[in-house]
């Protein structure tokens, strides 16, 4: 079963130039400043584009406005040589939810990558099949998927309430079958997952299958409320595997952290998620030295 991983700001948050969430929304408020208290970024991004002084008649003008501004903030994120160790990993898939290109950047200084590295997707707004395909001189199958969207398209940046329930929506409809796309000048419409997993074809089309059909290792990542795109799907996944279908689920789904909220971890065990907690040690380096901890036991849990 081919293997994938997916993680969240928490390898950028190593490098200290790197800007926070806090200090990202901070910038968006410009004079309109409000205690965030315990909203998720959701809420707060969507009071900031709700409270923003009228500039245009429809909303999504000034939201694009307030979209590459953000993605003028992330523009400058710095490598990271623990995606290099990520990438040198026996994994198939690298799934993000960060708009940045940290991962990409960082791993064309690898000699064994071929450059340019191409893009997959003709989507303006969501990102459903949002991939990069890397080619590579081992001839090693490596896909890159930004799954909230990327800074060089700033449309696409999925922060707001709206943008996730869309996307759910959008998600719903390829599991269901009733996603359609093109492909060239072909319209493609997929098949449900359902039929997917009882045939055992799948089409590569989108990073949704990945969590039915790869082993799926969370990195660098809060599992924040707010992610409600993924919650829908490890919810949907848990339940399709208590119905008549169950049997046809085997993957392992795994979250990695140093610590966790002992309520987070009962509901992501109540959906089937395993919960492997590294502790960190102490002093400056400590959660580079637990991204290196955590690289050596993934390199034994994927290894060929």
């Amino acid at each position: 079963m081919e293997n994938t991983i997916l993680f969240g700001n928490g390898i950028n948050r190593l490098k200290p130039d790197n800007i926070s969430w806090t200090n990202l929304l901070d910038n968006l408020k410009e004079s309109r400043v409000f205690d965030n208290d315990n909203l998720p970024n959701t809420m707060i991004y969507e009071r900031i584009i709700l409270e923003k002084p009228i500039g245009h008649k429809e909303i999504k003008f000034d939201e694009y406005v307030a979209k590459s501004k953000i993605a003028d903030l992330m523009k400058d994120t710095a490598t990271n040589e623990v995606y290099q160790d990520l990438y040198q990993l026996n994994v198939e898939n690298y799934l993000t939810t960060n708009y940045d290109y940290a991962f990409i950047d960082s791993i064309k200084d690898l000699e064994e990558v071929n450059l340019p590295i191409f893009e997959y997707s003709s989507e303006d707004v969501y990102s459903i099949r949002r991939l990069k395909r890397i080619s590579n001189k081992k001839e090693h199958k490596k896909h890159f998927w930004q799954i909230h969207g990327e800074i060089r398209k700033p449309a696409t940046i999925m922060l707001g309430l709206d943008h996730y329930c869309g996307e759910i929506g959008k998600i719903d409809s390829y599991i269901k079958g009733r996603y359609k796309h093109n492909k060239g000048k072909e319209t493609v419409i997929e098949k449900s997952l359902e039929e997917k997993l009882k045939n055992k074809r799948f089409s590569e089309t989108s990073w949704i299958d990945l969590f039915f059909n790869s082993n799926i290792h969370i990195i660098g990542f809060s599992f924040d409320y707010a992610e409600i795109d993924l919650w829908w799907i490890i919810n949907k996944r848990a339940r399709m595997k208590r119905s008549e279908h169950g049997a046809l689920i085997n993957n392992e789904i795994t979250f990695y952290c140093d610590e966790i909220n002992p309520y987070l971890k009962g509901v992501l065990n109540s959906m089937d998620i395993k919960v492997e907690i590294i502790p960190s040690t102490t002093g400056t380096d400590k959660y580079l030295n637990y991204y290196k901890d955590l690289k050596n036991i993934l390199a034994e849990k994927t290894k060929a």
